[in-house]
């Protein structure tokens, strides 16, 4: 049986990062500064100028081998 929705379908939400110094929010891809330099990708609050995320290629997980 198939289960029918009822009402409007909502849109799948953004995810929202905040600044730990000065409480600024919004989602990554709307006003937050990203600056890429080779393999390393930092996040910049447009407020403040805190750095809110710093990673580089090798920071990101593994992923994992099925054996």
């Amino acid at each position: 049986m198939n289960a029918v929705a009822s009402g409007p379908r909502s849109s799948p939400r953004k995810s929202v990062l905040f600044c730990a110094e000065c409480s600024f929010q919004s989602p990554v891809s709307e006003g937050w500064l990203v600056v890429s330099d080779g393999d390393a990708r930092t996040i910049v609050c447009p407020e403040c100028g805190h750095v809110a995320d710093h990673r580089t290629e090798r920071s990101a997980p593994s992923p994992k081998r099925a054996d």
